[in-house]
């Protein structure tokens, strides 16, 4: 078979690219090895996000009661799990033939470079005049004794009986998301650090306000300054070993330790591609060693963030890029990111940690609790900081509250345009009470 395009992976960015790519006349194939769609509808951003609903409304109930509310919510996470696939269902099932009705031929197997025009899947060769890689990442593989024991963000999407007490290895997006996830269910949760914070790269004062929160409100436990040694199999469940001893016996433990490129099975040497341990290396077109091979998502060795948002912004952009719509190389827009956890915390533009390094920033630190936006009283600790250039203009911004995701995504208009914010406020005026709205007040 000979394509123009072989685009290895099939993930949200991969639907972007085909959407640009529908009227160029080229002829395209997407090669996929496990369900069509990727990580994010399957078992990532979507369900979460729909688990994430009832969790919240959940932990909402539970903070107003005694303020109007006199029975809290509980949360029925095998019901929850069964409306989840219930109400997936038929969207995961067309994925296949989403992508097919955009012109692309699908192909259900493992791609692995032959040599830079050629592929081989399920001992068939594929050649193509080129090649897109968005296979994304796994979950990182963590090597030692009882790895086996270890469940994932997989696996436990799928678990529809609610484990007494689990401990979660690792405290990036996934492993703080389902420890609120689960808390909320009623799951005694412990969370192990590797380090001394965790959510690297959000705000750090924010980030100890969120664990102090989760602690004091959730009960969630942390342990700091950790390695996970081994887990070994026990009467009552699984026990977690590290250098300093024995951090308990759990029900479940899950491996939350961080995703690595999948990048293993597709023999990129054999095509010339370079890649690190971070992933495979892109120029500022996308382009990889391989002058005809290009990568996009998560797979991409870069310093965005790997979001599904930024995975699909570079597919805009390679479909344009070949599609000669654009000649010019990748520019990232502001880029907003979140944390499911309750309080959330969110942030776009420049790092408020960054900021306090740098003369050429001011901070304003703002307490928005002390406003007329405080819905029942349940976000009693909610904080924004902003960060100002030299010129006044917004150019970073970071939140902990139970709206912060709406809270940034209205400032990020704003940061956006680059203009003074007395500019700002004389050319958009939000609906009031709404959430967006008490921006314009603290800018």
């Amino acid at each position: 078979m000979k394509f123009d395009y072989v685009v290895i992976g099939s993930g949200p960015s991969v639907y972007r690219f085909l959407l640009g790519m529908q009227n160029s006349g080229k002829k395209i194939a997407v090669v996929e090895k496990n369900r069509f769609g990727g990580i994010c509808p399957n078992e990532g951003c979507e369900p979460k996000i729909f688990l994430e609903g009832a969790a919240r409304a959940t932990l909402t109930s539970m903070r107003l009661q005694g303020k109007g509310i006199t029975q809290p919510a509980k949360l029925d996470w095998k019901e929850l799990i069964q409306q989840k696939n219930k109400a997936m269902a038929s969207f995961l099932n067309n994925m296949q033939s989403m992508y097919e009705g955009l012109g692309a031929t699908t192909i259900k197997g493992e791609a692995s470079f032959v040599d830079q025009h050629t592929i081989e899947v399920n001992n068939k060769k594929i050649t193509a005049d080129n090649f897109v890689i968005a296979t994304g990442k796994k979950p990182h593989p963590l090597n030692i004794p009882g790895h086996e024991y270890l469940l994932t963000s997989t696996n436990l999407f799928e678990l529809e009986d609610t484990p007494k007490n689990v401990a979660i290895i690792g405290s990036g997006y996934v492993g703080m998301e389902f420890a609120t996830l689960l808390s909320a269910a009623g799951v005694k949760v412990t969370v192990i650090v590797r380090s001394g914070q965790p959510l690297e790269g959000f705000y750090s004062q924010h980030v100890h306000q969120l664990v102090d929160e989760m602690k004091n409100s959730l009960g969630i436990n942390f342990i700091f300054n950790t390695n996970v040694t081994a887990v070994t199999e026990a009467q009552t469940g699984y026990e977690v070993q590290s250098a300093n001893g024995n951090l308990g016996t759990f029900d479940k433990v899950i491996n939350a330790s961080g995703r690595v490129p999948e990048i293993n099975a597709l023999k990129l040497d054999n095509a010339g591609v370079e890649y690190s341990n971070r992933g495979i290396k892109v120029d500022k077109y996308l382009t990889t060693s391989a002058n005809n091979i290009y990568a996009m998502g998560d797979i991409v060795d870069k310093t965005a963030p790997a979001l599904t948002s930024t995975a699909q912004f570079e597919a805009d952009y390679l479909s344009a890029l070949l599609t000669n719509k654009t000649t010019e190389p990748l520019r990232y827009p502001v880029i907003g990111t979140v944390t499911f956890t309750f309080p959330q915390l969110a942030q776009a533009g420049i790092s408020i940690d960054k900021a306090k390094e740098d003369s050429n920033y001011s901070i304003k630190d703002i307490d928005i609790t002390q406003g007329d936006f405080l819905y029942a009283g349940t976000d009693d600790h909610a904080r924004l900081s902003l960060v100002f250039d030299k010129q006044n203009h917004l150019v970073g911004a970071a939140e902990i509250s139970q709206t912060a995701v709406d809270d940034i995504n209205a400032l990020i208009p704003v940061m956006a345009i680059d203009v003074d914010p007395e500019v700002w406020k004389e050319k958009m005026l939000m609906a009031f009470p709404g959430l967006a709205y008490k921006i314009r007040t603290l800018i």
